[in-house]
């Protein structure tokens, strides 16, 4: 089996376009709701539109970061880091789940100052058309963040992706605190909704730090894809067995090593052909993998790389 001369191993021009493709359209698109929430804000004196207005303050900060860290992320490995600069996107990760928990904790303080000093809504109906208009542009962001993530599988895309859905249900929350608003409904629904979002900020920084954390730390990939690629080296007749199935990822690219155990008569060209035929059977399900095999007679396995048992 043999791969064409473009198919490689690697972040290539495309996977690096459609990541910033989707940094670049969330940078534009929260410079347009700050304008238009800053306007609301300052027209309604909502604690919810506030919610809303600093959710994009922090979208900006966050993006523009986001970008810096996804640039860095894309660079070729070199010299110093030979297995490329894809770990940034785990950093970049953790730096965004602590600045929706300081967000969040912004929210939190100004919705209980809310509720000890209330304080009158007005022009509701601008502070429902400019919620409406936010959840429809956060829901276009989403979409084309979906199609860049089906060709480049950033985590800082996805990290993104994951803090902007929070919009949608955060502009919803606005719109229901001010329509009970203009109903004359209790005073206590515009902070109670920040807070509702404040919470959701927690679990949403939560998440993006632990799949972040699970990265820098090596944590192998979902067991889904080690069963997919177990499924593939079984493919092969000519491999007697196999051991020390070890997978991580960095950035986009996943790491995969594996030991194959082989007929010890077979020479060394034969025995390079075969699991150079394996690896590009597993670069057909998994483009961005970079693969190491290495080659045991059938029946002995020990080498000194197996320091430990669990593993082995």
């Amino acid at each position: 089996m043999s791969l064409p001369p473009s198919f490689s191993p690697s972040v290539s021009v495309s996977h690096k376009r459609y990541a910033t493709l989707a940094s670049l359209w969330a940078i534009g698109t929260v410079t347009v709701l700050i304008v238009l929430k800053t306007y609301a804000y300052l027209q309604t004196g909502s604690t919810a539109m506030l919610a809303t207005l600093t959710d994009s303050l922090t979208d900006a900060g966050i993006s523009i970061v986001m970008l810096i860290a996804l640039r860095y992320a894309l660079r070729p490995a070199d010299r110093s880091h030979r297995h490329g600069h894809g770990k940034m996107e785990g950093i970049a990760a953790l730096f965004q789940a602590a600045f929706l928990s300081g967000a969040g904790l912004f929210l939190i303080l100004e919705a209980f100052h809310r509720f000890a000093e209330p304080q009158q809504v007005t022009h509701h109906m601008l502070g429902i058309m400019t919620a409406g208009i936010s959840l429809v542009l956060s829901l276009l962001l989403v979409m084309v963040q979906n199609y860049a993530l089906r060709h480049a599988p950033s985590m800082v895309i996805a990290a993104d992706q994951a803090h902007y859905k929070t919009d949608i249900l955060l502009n919803g929350s606005v719109m229901l605190a001010m329509f009970v608003s203009l109903k004359d409904g209790p005073f206590w629904v515009d902070p109670a909704c920040a807070i509702f979002v404040a919470l959701y900020y927690a679990y949403t920084a939560i998440k993006i730090a632990a799949e972040a954390t699970d990265m820098l730390m090596d944590r192998e990939l979902p067991e889904a894809v080690r069963s997919r690629i177990k499924d593939i080296i079984k493919r092969h007749h000519d491999i007697l067995g196999f051991h020390d199935l070890r997978t991580r990822k960095s950035g986009m690219i996943i790491h995969i090593s594996f030991d194959v155990e082989i007929e010890a008569s077979l020479s060394l060209k034969d025995a390079h052909e075969l699991t150079r035929a394996l690896e590009h059977d597993i670069l057909a399900d998994y483009p961005l993998a970079e693969i190491i095999i290495h080659k045991d007679p059938y029946g002995d396995i020990h080498d000194t790389r197996h320091n430990e048992g669990v593993i082995h």
